[in-house]
């Protein structure tokens, strides 16, 4: 371990960044996740606050620069984007992105004041309080690859997020690695500091506790639910992915063939008698209610198959004056008649609309719609054969927050809809599902996702995926679930208190290092 601290600080922060692209899908290799950090920690320590910086950037832009690289494939083929410029797109995410590292390592090292204690108790609030804040902007929010996230096959790991949510893993994992980080620093000076050496002792201690902690409660919660998963009344529901690629959906000369998949697919599915169907976002090429034929074809499908349907589409309305698109789904009845709707709350970023659209005139949306889109305004919660049903839109399934809201109001499961034919054949739509376990847990509901092009599936109120398509394939999933007629989860009642508390913490600790308290 001698050898590690004389490293050169570059290598190690690279060393963290190849780490922490590991953890994620499609290597979901998560064990790494909790050494990942640990190079980055040798790197930063007993350097000035432009060097911290500086290691911290190198290593999230190695990170998200490469966890993200499915970013160009989005750009250059949906975007009509130059590879020039979507790698220069890329570079600006990743750069935004690791800032948000660099200043965790700044903040650290910098309210630690030194003191070996204090950096260990720091870092996991801090890295934990600035991805959180990152995560929750009302229109740049960005929660992809969030640490926590990484351990979604690990199932007693992430239970506790019911309390939580995502964010105590990440915690967790911050909390693993400056342990292990100040022990080996405290066995490589034990000569020098038997003090420090004693302490490590402590620290391994509270590490172990708070870890034992963690996975009892974790393997109980994960029994405990399972238990009500199948002692719990079951319903079947039906997934259709249509696999329409995506430079054919809004492709006039195609529309037929389209809806004539999606009949097949629910007519199929619809002889395993499932009590409900669910089609991708944005599903149908026209705009349902204002298209009198698309719209008859549709409701045709519906009574033919006998079996509710929830889908996609989009719709155009005047909103004070203005003529806006949303980005709707339609729940409708096995007579054809709209039971009630959802409209996305939470836009894409140059996808749905251009922000600071005068200064990046430059820059077209990647969709295929003219116009802006409209903010949806309530959480609807789908009433549906004495069940309860909320929905989410594409990338709205990475916003925890969001998605408690309807599960909150008395959601009983949840279906998410989305179109990933943007990400191609890239490791983003395994990122993408993965990210939706964690809301199961959190809310300990099931969900259901229909995706264009896959991946679609079912996830379990453990977080467990199961019953899933490969990825651009045409076909259908009928699976049973159990929604949650019990009481809601602390998350889904009161949200992120963990993440406040992280924040009052990195508050509280910081004064504590700058009165210069005992270590001990």
């Amino acid at each position: 371990m001698l050898t590690l601290t004389r490293t050169p600080s570059w290598i190690l922060s690279a060393l963290s960044g190849l780490f922490l692209i590991l953890i994620f899908p499609q290597f979901n290799l998560e064990f790494l996740a909790w050494f990942a950090l640990i190079p980055l920690f040798f790197a930063i320590q007993n350097q000035t606050l432009g060097t911290v910086a500086g290691r911290g950037f190198f290593a999230g832009m190695i990170f998200y620069f490469f966890g993200l690289n499915w970013v160009t494939n989005t750009l250059v083929n949906y975007g009509n984007i130059s590879k020039g410029l979507s790698f220069l797109i890329l570079g600006l995410l990743a750069a935004y992105l690791s800032f948000y590292v660099a200043l965790s390592c700044v903040l650290t090292v910098k309210w630690s004041q030194g003191k070996p204690v204090y950096f260990f108790l720091l870092a996991p609030l801090v890295w934990t309080s600035l991805e959180y804040l990152r995560s929750t902007h009302a229109t740049f929010g960005f929660s992809w690859l969030g640490l926590g996230y990484s351990q979604f096959q690990t199932l007693t790991i992430i239970q506790p997020a019911e309390i939580t949510g995502v964010y105590g893993i990440s915690a967790l994992i911050v909390l693993g690695n400056a342990a292990l980080h100040f022990s080996l620093n405290a066995w490589v000076s034990r000569l020098e500091s038997p003090d420090e050496w004693k302490m490590s002792k402590g620290v391994i201690g509270v590490t172990a506790l708070v870890m034992g902690l963690w996975l009892g409660w974790g393997g109980w919660a994960l029994g405990r639910t399972q238990s009500q998963i199948d002692s719990s009344a079951k319903i079947r529901v039906g997934l259709a992915q249509g696999n329409i690629e995506q430079h054919l959906k809004w492709n006039r000369l195609y529309r037929q063939a389209t809806m004539e998949f999606y009949k097949e697919l629910t007519l199929q599915a619809a002889q395993e008698k499932p009590e409900l169907i669910v089609w991708p976002e944005a599903a149908v090429p026209f705009y349902y209610s204002l298209d009198p034929l698309g719209t008859k074809y549709v409701q045709d499908i519906a009574r033919a198959s006998g079996v509710p349907l929830l889908f996609g589409s989009p719709y155009k309305e005047n909103v004070n004056g203005t003529l806006l698109d949303f980005n709707r789904a339609f729940l409708i009845s096995p007579q054809g008649d709209t039971i009630d709707v959802y409209d996305k709350m939470h836009l894409v970023p140059f996808g749905e609309f251009v922000p600071f659209r005068k200064a990046l005139f430059f820059i077209e949306k990647l969709v295929e719609i003219i116009g802006d889109f409209g903010l949806g305004q309530r959480a609807t919660v789908f009433d549906l054969n004495g069940s309860r049903l909320g929905v989410s839109i594409c990338y709205e399934i990475i916003f925890p927050d969001l998605v408690r809201l309807p599960v909150k109001n008395g959601a009983e499961y949840l279906v998410n809809i989305t179109n990933d034919a943007w990400f191609g054949k890239s490791a983003a739509s395994y990122q993408h599902i993965s990210m939706a376990s964690l809301r199961a847990v959190e809310n300990r509901t099931p969900i259901v996702r229909a995706a264009n092009t896959g991946i679609s599936g079912i996830i379990d109120a453990t977080g467990e995926i199961r019953n899933t398509t490969e990825l651009f394939t045409r076909e259908f999933v009928v699976s049973e679930i159990a929604p949650n007629k019990g009481p809601r989860t602390f998350y889904s009642q009161y949200g992120d208190v963990f993440s406040y508390l992280c924040l009052i913490l990195t508050i509280a600790i910081s004064l504590l290092a700058y009165r210069g308290l005992p270590r001990d």
